[in-house]
Formats: structure tokens, sequence, C-alpha cells
């Protein structure tokens, strides 16, 4: 019986070319450091990957494998942010989008506003809501990946596609976060019980240190939340009011400035106007080979 051998989902192939992008400018500016060889063998490693489970796509759940590859590609080019903006002598922009807060805010970011109601409690229930990005995140993407396949590609398919735009936009427009560029604005430290310890700890080792514009924790969970309203209606519905806390939170805890919540639904806005017409254009491009089935 034959098989079919995949060619690439456009998630794929969007964080094919920033590897390849990013390999091309690390070479340039930095040569070939540690860190454009690091990049340049992941992107390498990522591609070659690929292609070996598109052949292999006729084995049951290899499909699954090759989905969950770009979870770990996406995640890749996510922590190294943290080594590749310096590699490129890019610039922090902290000032800049401190003075578009500024204009809005009477002089000033939210984040420095809101530390009037730093106190435990405050702090413990801002601190769950940052974390459940990362639970929302994680469960949805198991609870596709063990589902049908149609539903499966679907969810990758939008989630990591739109990373590689979120990723980008930490490049155009790299910074540290008001709490990073500005301590001296705060004058109240942020405390709390164990939930606030464990969310510190959480983006102290997992930040990739730019991770500031656009935030990914509204333009993702937006993504999320666009997914689920049509393929998960109950999970959308629990999730909205979780999503609001969780925006708001971004800014209690000083991590973000308003205007990267803005960016993030720029983002998405845009993303969403522009990934079916990619699908649409890609689908006649993905039309299977038949191939030899395995013995």
């Amino acid at each position: 019986m034959p098989r079919m051998s995949e060619r690439p989902y456009p998630h794929e192939v969007l964080l094919a070319a920033l590897g390849v992008t990013l390999s091309v400018a690390l070479l340039v500016v930095a040569g070939a450091s540690a860190v454009s060889l690091q990049v340049l063998g992941a992107t390498v490693l990522f591609i070659v990957s690929v292609a070996v489970l598109a052949k292999l796509d006729g084995w049951a759940h290899v499909f699954r494998v090759r989905l969950l590859l770009a979870y770990v590609a996406t995640f890749f080019f996510y922590a190294s942010v943290k080594a590749t903006i310096p590699a490129l002598g890019l610039a922090t922009r902290d000032a800049w989008l401190f003075s578009l807060d500024a204009r809005v805010f009477g002089g000033t970011t939210p984040s420095v506003w809101l530390q009037r109601w730093s106190v435990p409690w405050v702090n413990e229930v801002f601190s769950a809501a940052y974390l459940s990005f990362h639970v929302y995140l994680h469960l949805a993407m198991l609870w596709a990946v063990v589902g049908p396949r149609e539903k499966a590609e679907a969810f990758f398919g939008q989630v990591f596609a739109a990373y590689v735009p979120g990723i980008v936009g930490y490049y155009l427009v790299p910074a540290v976060g008001p709490v990073a560029a500005f301590p001296e604005l705060f004058t109240v430290p942020i405390e709390g019980g164990w939930v606030t310890r464990l969310n510190a700890m959480v983006v102290a080792s997992g930040s990739s240190t730019y991770d500031l514009f656009p935030s990914l924790h509204v333009f993702i969970t937006l993504v999320l939340l666009g997914h689920d309203a049509r393929a998960n209606p109950r999970r959308f519905r629990w999730m909205v009011p979780v999503a609001g806390g969780l925006f708001l939170s971004t800014l209690v805890l000083r991590y973000h400035y308003a205007v990267d919540l803005l960016a993030g639904v720029v983002w998405f806005v845009g993303f969403r106007a522009l990934y079916p017409r990619l699908v649409a254009r890609w689908g006649p491009l993905r039309r299977a080979v038949t191939v030899p089935a395995p013995h």
C-alpha cells in the first residue's frame, strides 16, 4: 500500500526561513562565532529532521513527532534571542518604548502607576495569571498532538507560524522591560508567596531577556483563543477571563510596556488576516507524492 510523503507545512517553512536568515545575519556580523554556528547547526538539523520525518510520514504517529519538532525549534529560536541580539550588536529600545507609554499615561508607564497595589496577595493572583500562559499553551498543545491529525495540524500550524513574526519583533525592537531598564522608578518591591516566587524563577530561567515587543503573552494567547473559539468553544469560554488577568499581569509584574501589549494585538490582527491566505496558497503546493510503502 502506498504512503504519502508530505511536503513542508507553512509553519515549518517560516521557521526554516527564520533560521536561515538569522544564520546569515550572524555569520555576516559576528563571523563564525559560537553563537553563529549554534544557530546555523540548529537550523540545518531542523531542516534535515523535517525532511526525514516527511519521508517516514506513512508510519503511524510520525506526524506527531514532526509537529512537536516545531515546538522544539520554536523554543530554541526564542531562547537564542538572549545571545543573538548582543551578537548582532542591536541596541535596546526601552527609552523609545517608555516614551510612547509616557505620551499616553502622564509621563510614565503603567507598571509604575500600578505599583501602588503591589501587595503580596495581589502579586500572588497576577503571578498565577502570568503563569497561566504556559499552562494554556502546553495543555492545549498536548491535547492537540494526541488528537486527530487534521485538528493537530491546524493547531500547530497556527500557533507555531504565529511565533515566527513574534520572534522577529524582538529583533526589530529589542528591549528588556521597565523593571530592568528603569529600576529607579520602582520603590515598592514585588513580594508574595510561593506562586510569586515560582513565577519569578520561571521568568528568570526561561526568559530570552529581550522578549518584549510584541508581547507574546498577548499575541500567542489571542492566537490560542482564536483557535479555540472555533475548535474548542468550552475551553475558549474558560480561558477568556483568565486571559484578561494574564494581559494585566504583564504590567502589574513590570515585565512589559503598554505599547508591547498593543503590538501583540496588532500582530494578531495582521496574522489573522495573512495566515489563512498563506494556507490557501500553500495547500496546492503540499500535494502529497506517492512513494512505495515501507515493509
